[in-house]
């Protein structure tokens, strides 16, 4: 059977290009093309494909993940019976280094795409095109990922604003009370000014539903004369503009959770139990319903990879390998091949995982014991299990049962109970792998050489 290659080097606004590749013979039917993502423009490139007019000719389509562009021209390709194969831009470019190693540009990439089908067809997934109610959930997955970054970074502003004008609050004032102090209390000298009763009056108040705890008062108006000694004014730093900024980020952290949730209630969770209403994925400990809805968003079909270790290296959180001769490298960094909210969700889900799974928290102690890896070294090594587990549980369409260590089933709660008897990391492990403590180690292994030399 004769066959094309299409080599679809896309644009998100301009125009594409695209070049035809006939594989018997080696060389390119034509010159490059440019097409944008219309009917009748790709008709012009499939009919450059059937030159021949050999309707059984088999046509293959290599395009990039180019934002929502390979959608369109997918579509409509797989649409017309030609085979469609979605690749990582990162392919492109290491191959491109072969073709062209000083020079790039569209036409080489679109090359590049039609000659990568030759060298590792086999490792490729076809395209089967989402629908439009699965493209909606991977839309709400990663909005209601980024309304979650948004909260965080806001956390994080805010502790970082009360460490210039408090010199911190985690020692001070009580999470419970934060709120209240930010609204009303923010400036030292005001805090000052009202007195101890008076705060502890106003605090009491404030909180009439529950004993008020007033004992840290004291505390704080000892900081408050801190930061009045150290800044002399309140002008010097603008306290009140520093609350203003601090309420405004309050609100936007308040509007993110609440389009977190909204995201999840309405969308997230219905659309899932819709499209998958058989999934077992939430059977794993640790895989709560938005993670499972995040994995099957974009795995969407666990049978278009051929084996676990497919899987795994789709997934991006496998190490990568480098063997010559006798050697091989060990505790090399892993790949991060896959997509970024599957890699992230895997660190999450598998950092609740090995507190529970007996299997895995053994991995996890051999990770921080035996080998005196860092605490996210050892939940990379769990997440790559865990997607092992994510893979047996869509293939076989079966809840997934909690075994020990001996391959024996148990409850979650005997698997809780022999994961804190005998797999939980000592503190002093934990403080001998931190990066302070490598770093203090790396310091004083150089003064030794040093000394020696």
């Amino acid at each position: 059977m004769n066959q094309r290659i299409i080599g679809i080097d896309l644009a998100v606004s301009g125009p594409h290009k695209a070049v035809v590749f006939n594989p018997a013979s080696g060389e390119y039917i034509g010159k490059t093309m440019t097409f944008r993502s219309r009917s009748r423009e790709l008709d012009r490139v499939l009919k450059r494909a059937r030159a021949d007019g050999d309707e059984e000719t088999q046509i293959v389509a290599m395009l990039e993940a180019t934002g929502m562009s390979w959608h369109s021209v997918g579509q409509y390709l797989h649409r017309k019976g030609v085979a469609v194969y979605r690749v990582n831009g990162r392919l492109t470019k290491d191959l491109r280094k072969v073709f062209s190693r000083h020079v790039a540009s569209d036409r080489i990439d679109s090359q590049v795409l039609a000659h990568l089908y030759q060298f590792m067809s086999n490792r490729l997934n076809q395209l089967e095109p989402p629908s439009g109610k699965l493209l909606a959930l991977q839309r709400a997955c990663r909005e209601s990922v980024r309304c979650r970054e948004v909260s965080t970074a806001s956390q994080n502003r805010v502790r970082s604003y009360d460490q210039i004008a408090w010199n911190g609050l985690d020692k001070v004032v009580p999470a419970n009370a934060r709120p209240w102090f930010w609204q009303n209390w923010y400036n030292p000298w005001q805090v000052l000014a009202a007195g101890e009763e008076s705060l502890r009056t106003h605090w009491t108040q404030a909180s009439p539903k529950q004993p008020a705890d007033t004992d840290w008062i004291p505390t704080w108006l000892a900081r408050a004369q801190e930061m009045i000694d150290l800044y002399g004014s309140p002008d010097v730093l603008g306290y009140h503009e520093f609350q203003q900024t601090i309420l405004r980020q309050l609100d936007e952290q308040t509007h993110a959770l609440s389009m977190r949730k909204m995201l999840l209630n309405q969308m997230i969770k219905p659309w899932y139990r819709q499209l998958f209403p058989d999934c077992q994925l939430e059977s794993i400990r640790g895989v709560a319903l938005e993670s499972a809805a995040i994995y099957m968003a974009f795995i969407q079909d666990i049978h278009r990879f051929s084996s676990v270790a497919h899987f795994r290296m789709w997934c991006g959180i496998v190490p990568a390998s480098k063997q010559s001769g006798m050697g091989e490298s060990k505790g090399m960094s892993i790949t991060k091949a896959g997509p970024n909210l599957i890699k992230a969700t895997l660190f999450q889900n598998a950092d609740v995982a090995r507190q529970w799974d007996v299997q895995m928290a053994s991995i996890y102690y051999k990770q921080m014991v035996n080998y005196g890896n860092h605490h996210t070294h050892a939940v990379c090594a769990v997440a790559s299990h865990l997607a092992n587990r994510i893979y047996a549980v869509l293939k076989h369409n079966r809840p997934y049962q909690v075994r020990d260590l001996d391959g024996d089933p148990i409850s979650e709660s005997q698997s809780r109970e022999l994961c804190l008897e005998h797999f939980t990391v000592p503190l002093e492990v934990r403080k001998r792998n931190n990066s302070r403590r490598r770093r203090l180690l790396n310091e004083d292994t150089i003064e030794e050489r040093m000394h020696f030399a």
